[in-house]
């Protein structure tokens, strides 16, 4: 058998962005994970993590995004070798960024490739998403479609998807230094089962807004419609400063701030990020607080 080798990045991603619970997705420039892919002969998965948090990240195929999405494959299309995977974090693991997907995202790609099964976006996100699944406890497709399509993400649960060009603004993720046992359970047992109908209503709101600015390229009205009533409220207590953070980001000009995914980061969007951003470090008070500063990318994930 022939060796052969693919690398593929994928961009990073934030889900949510306030009102879109597990519906909107929005690719991340400049952030990203790199997964080269090697076909072997032994029928086995080789995962080794470099990079941004690799101590935290496990390497068995079953725990791995990566190694989920290439576990799948092997089990479903009945493969008689195996692959060697190297990944290289760009995105912080459990930081709201992300991380999972765009791993999951990238391992995708470069089996779609490797392998030429020439699958389409919807199949690639399904499989993608399975990845992400392996370590979130079920697939979501708000990162994963993110961070292969780039851009501004719509989906739903039947991996259908509508793609839109992102808005032109920048953004801030402030990551502060907290450690989440479980973060993604945590995250989704603070979510009540029932909500008022007004807070939904609210909700639905903003998100049909925020669609529409970003159909119109209007970064001013999507900035605005960072809002949410009903998840922000409840997961705002798993984030120290959470409050405090938010205030001083849309003091210092953001047009709107609230959790990155499933936290504890924050982001922010607006003109003078930097400005923004030290803002928000600053009402971190005594956590250590890491800065990106990024804007959208209208690129997903692409061999390299």
């Amino acid at each position: 058998m022939t060796t052969k080798q693919v690398r593929v990045y994928a961009p990073a991603s934030i889900a949510n962005l306030g009102p879109g619970f597990d519906v909107f997705g929005l690719a991340l420039d400049g952030i990203g994970d790199i997964v080269s892919l090697r076909r072997i002969k032994e029928p086995k998965i080789s995962i080794r993590v470099l990079g941004e948090g690799h101590d935290k990240i496990p390497t068995e195929p079953q725990s791995n995004s990566a190694g989920a999405v290439l576990q799948h494959l092997v089990d479903s299309r009945g493969l008689d070798h195996g692959f060697e995977v190297e990944i290289r974090k760009g995105v912080p693991p459990g930081k709201g960024m992300g991380s999972s997907g765009a791993s999951a995202s990238a391992a995708a790609v470069a089996a779609d490739r490797l392998l030429g099964l020439e699958l389409d976006q919807n199949q690639l996100i399904e499989l993608a998403a399975r990845g992400e699944g392996a370590v979130s406890g079920a697939p979501h497709p708000d990162n994963v479609s993110a961070s292969i399509l780039g851009g501004f993400v719509v989906v739903n649960e039947e991996w259908e998807f509508v793609r839109f060009e992102p808005p032109r603004v920048g953004l801030v993720v402030a990551v502060p230094e907290i450690y989440i046992e479980n973060k993604t359970m945590v995250a989704r047992s603070l979510i009540p089962e029932k909500v008022p109908l007004r807070s939904a209503v609210r909700n639905i709101g903003y998100a049909a807004m925020m669609v529409a600015g970003v159909a119109q390229g209007d970064s001013r009205l999507f900035g605005r419609c960072i809002v949410d009533n009903l998840v922000e409220p409840h997961r705002a207590s798993m984030i120290p400063h959470f409050w405090d953070v938010k205030e001083a980001a849309l003091e210092a000009g953001a047009y709107g701030c609230t959790i990155a995914g499933g936290g504890p980061s924050l982001f922010a969007v607006g003109e003078n990020i930097y400005q923004i951003g030290e803002s928000m470090k600053q009402a971190f008070k005594d956590i250590e607080c890491q800065l990106f500063y990024t804007h959208p990318s209208s690129r997903g994930a692409r061999v390299i």
